[in-house]
């Protein structure tokens, strides 16, 4: 977005805030914050790709050795 657009859209911004905001200040706040809140959702989606493709597995543990009842007493 050129500086002319960020100023432009930040009068938008304060005006609608401020009450009474024109059709096309309205559209164009609602065309950044759709813009962001896309971006947001690919760069959630992205982090949440790599988080899954990673496995953590525990170490195999060797199963316990089974001793019978009353085993100790004979």
């Amino acid at each position: 977005m050129t500086a002319d657009g960020s100023t432009a859209l930040a009068a938008a911004s304060i005006r609608i805030t401020r009450g009474n905001p024109t059709a096309e200040e309205v559209a164009a706040v609602a065309v950044l914050l759709t813009a962001r809140l896309r971006l947001a959702a690919e760069a959630q989606a992205a982090a949440g790709q790599e988080e899954s493709a990673v496995v953590f597995r525990l170490p195999r543990r060797r199963p316990p050795v089974f001793a019978p009842p009353g085993a100790w007493a004979s």
